[in-house]
């Protein structure tokens, strides 16, 4: 099974966990979140999928993890111009902070979220060796109802327009 299946498998399986966990309260929540995203310092454009598990501590307050996969398609590098792909998984955990209350209908919040990193390019069919260090993520979002639109900077260096569905 190749890394992108088992990445799929694995966040399905934290979903069904988590709604497991909201069942028995009502303070935990889950988001299943898609984007799309480019490359900082390099041209291309990627793909993000991820889930991002949140407990809320406070009326304005939420701790909230992230585990994601990021997937680029490289079409000219900063340094070479050459081209390639960039596969990163970040795991994540840290605050969430609303600017309105729990009951509101519209939530806008930001969140800044530190932990593992797991990075690996393929730049003209050369493969660069795996690199695991320090992952962040950062980002401001809006939640209406249940579906949640942000924008974040996720490391290794990838802006992402984000898009999710809360259960």
């Amino acid at each position: 099974m190749n890394f992108v299946k088992k990445g799929i498998l694995l966040i399905t399986l934290l979903t069904l966990i988590g709604s497991i966990a909201k069942a028995q309260d009502n303070s935990f929540s889950n988001t299943a979140i898609l984007g799309i995203g480019t490359p900082i310092l390099d041209n291309g454009i990627g793909f993000h999928i991820g889930y991002n598990p949140s407990l809320s501590v406070h009326e304005y307050v939420a701790v909230e993890g992230q585990l994601s996969y990021f997937y680029a398609k490289v079409t000219g590098s900063f340094l070479s111009g050459d081209t390639g792909m960039v596969h990163s998984v970040n795991t994540l955990v840290g605050p969430r902070i609303y600017f309105t209350p729990q009951d509101a209908k519209v939530r806008p919040y930001i969140s800044a979220l530190a932990g593992g990193l797991y990075n690996n390019e393929i730049i003209d069919r050369i493969d660069s060796a795996p690199e695991f260090g320090l992952g962040f993520s950062g980002g401001a979002y809006v939640m209406v109802n249940q579906l949640t639109f942000g924008l974040s900077y996720d490391t290794p260096g990838n802006v992402i327009l984000k898009a999710g569905y809360t259960f």
